[in-house]
This record gives C-alpha cells, structure tokens and sequence, in this order.
C-alpha cells in the first residue's frame, strides 16, 4: 500500500507500532490520529480562521501523520482544533530519550481556552519543559507573542494572484510568458489530469528527483514522502481536494504536480516536479494547474527550501505577498 512505510503493512498496524516504542504512550491514547474523514472538519476550521499558510493543507497533514520518525494526533477543545506533534528525542549520544510534544498550530479557530487547555498537555507530558509551536502564520504572531511565547521566523511563502497569473498580462510576467513559450517549442507538450497509469513513469521522476538533491547534498525533507504518497495512497481524496496533472512532452511522462485548496479562496501549490532538462516546464505545469481551481482567488506556493533555483522559479509568477510562517517557543516560568 506504501512507498514510504514498511512494504505490505497496515498504517494502523505501524501506527500502534510507534505507539509502544514511546514511552507512556497510554497519555496519548484520547487523541485522535488523522483520517481522510477529517478533511471537513479541518477545512472548515481554516475557513473560519483565514488561514493563508500551506501548512495547513489538509492531504499535507493527513500523508505527513504516516511518518516514521513523528505523529501528529489531535483533538477539540473549546470549538477549537488542536493539532499535537509527538517526536522522540534523542540525548547528546544519539540514544532514544523521553518523547516531545509539541503544538503544530495555534489552536484554530483561535480561542484562549484552547490555547491554555494544550500548554497544561504538554507540560504534563513534557514533564513542564517549556511548550513549542511550530507553525504560526503570520496574522497569528501578535496574539501568540501576547500569550507569553517568543517568536521566530521560520520561512516565507509565495502567495499568487490566480487571476493575474492566469492573465500573464504586463512587464511583471514576461519572463513566465518567455519560458512558458520555450516549453511549449520543446515538442509535442501535453498536459492532462494523473491517473494510476501514471504512477510508474511519476515514481521515476520522483526518484530522479531525490537522487539530483542528494548528489548536491541538499535536504530533501518531507518532500518525497509526499509525493510516493500523492502518487500511490491518494484515493481517499476527491479531486476537489487533491488533482494531479501530468505533463508528457512527445508522449513520455516528463512531470507531475498536485494541488488543492486550503480555504474556499486559497490554494496550495501543493508539490510539482518535472524533469529539469526540459527548461520551463515546471512553469508550464504551475500555471495549468492554478486554472483547474476558478474559484480560488489565490494560490500559496508554499517556501523556497533555501534554495535560490526554486526562489526564482517561484518569483516568475510576481507573488503579491511573501507569507510569513513563524515558530513559537513559550518563555520558561518555574511553576
């Protein structure tokens, strides 16, 4: 069923697995992991909460909880979602050590209650070490800072204007419409919805894709986790949610990208990858996937990874704001 867990084993099975490798794993057991089932749920929370960040993009979050080395589990409180993130530490020598959690977002929407019901969790069971949150947007700053946390920035994300962009009108585009144009003189380009035909030419470029960061020494994250997973487990998700293209120049499969939205008006580039030797063809693929969501009126292209290629590929579509996502860390009191 996996690319990225142990071959042929139920989610479930590996998911109590990990459960019995951290320690007191029975404070754990009232929350919720998370399914496919509570994408509404989410969804309407982020609505209510104008939430811009692509962090929060619902298949982002339901692939990223399958991981190896943390969980995410969650619950409500106070009308409030409360995403936890349990991760084992390790001491100086390397050495498993006692688990950490953390808060993955302010609560959302945002209440105090909630708030305060996640700091008393986590300092119980990070036995009252201070309390992190990982991921706070940028119009959350002032009232988490107000809260008693110190802030810092972690990365900035690209946010589009999908009506411009799908215009390419004025000097800010002409070198996307450049390149777009070189794309399409590159042979005969097609570009059509993913279907699991896809997969084994998809996995190829994924692979090659991990192969070129790792030669360059470049971390490559979660990244490729996400894409076995948009590529081979993505059934549970409508296409309203998760839509896959797939560009085939002369045609061979020489690209892929998923996408979907994040609130009723902004969408996540959610990941795209194409063959580098075939220039503008990630710009080409961008930019018809933005015009398969009409109804959005932006698109969030999530950060750069500090790579400066990927900054410029990203600027090409003239962001109309660089979203800022901050961590939090609570200032220690001794109580």
């Amino acid at each position: 069923m996996t690319l990225f867990l142990r071959p042929n084993a139920d989610p479930a099975d590996q998911d109590r697995s990990r459960f019995q490798m951290m320690e007191r794993a029975a404070e754990l057991t009232d929350l919720a992991s998370i399914e496919a089932r509570d994408a509404d749920a989410f969804l309407a929370a982020a609505e209510h909460e104008r939430i811009k960040s692509a962090f929060y993009y619902f298949p982002s979050l339901y692939f990223d909880a399958w991981s190896r080395t943390h969980m995410l589990r969650w619950e409500r409180h106070a009308g409030s979602i409360l995403v936890y993130l349990i991760r084992q530490r390790r001491d100086s020598s390397g050495a498993k050590a006692n688990a950490q959690m953390s808060l993955y977002f302010p609560p959302f929407p945002f209440d105090p209650a909630a708030l305060r019901h996640a700091l008393r969790r986590m300092r119980d069971f990070n036995s009252k070490r201070s309390s992190k949150i990982v991921i706070v947007q940028e119009a959350q700053v002032l009232r988490i800072a107000r809260e008693g946390f110190v802030i810092s920035l972690r990365c900035e994300e690209f946010i589009y204007d999908r009506a411009a962009v799908m215009a390419l009108e004025g000097s800010g585009f002409r070198k996307l419409r450049q390149e777009m144009a070189r794309a399409l003189r590159q042979g005969m380009v097609e570009t059509r919805p993913f279907t699991p035909a896809d997969q084994p030419a998809c996995l190829a470029l994924a692979e090659a894709w991990r192969q070129r960061l790792v030669a360059n020494r470049m971390k490559i994250g979660v990244a490729y986790r996400h894409m076995a997973a948009c590529l081979t487990v993505a059934d549970p998700f409508p296409p309203s949610l998760l839509k896959g293209l797939v560009v085939k120049v002369d045609g061979e499969a020489r690209g892929f990208a998923f996408s979907g939205p994040i609130t009723s008006t902004m969408g996540c580039n959610y990941l795209c990858i194409t063959d580098l030797s075939l220039p503008g063809l990630a710009l080409l693929l961008r930019y018809h996937l933005m015009a398969r969501f009409p109804d959005l009126i932006h698109f969030n292209d999530a950060h750069d990874a500090g790579r400066p290629e990927l900054r410029n590929l990203k600027q090409r579509f003239s962001p109309v704001e660089m979203h800022g996502v901050f961590s939090a860390q609570e200032r220690w009191t001794s109580e």
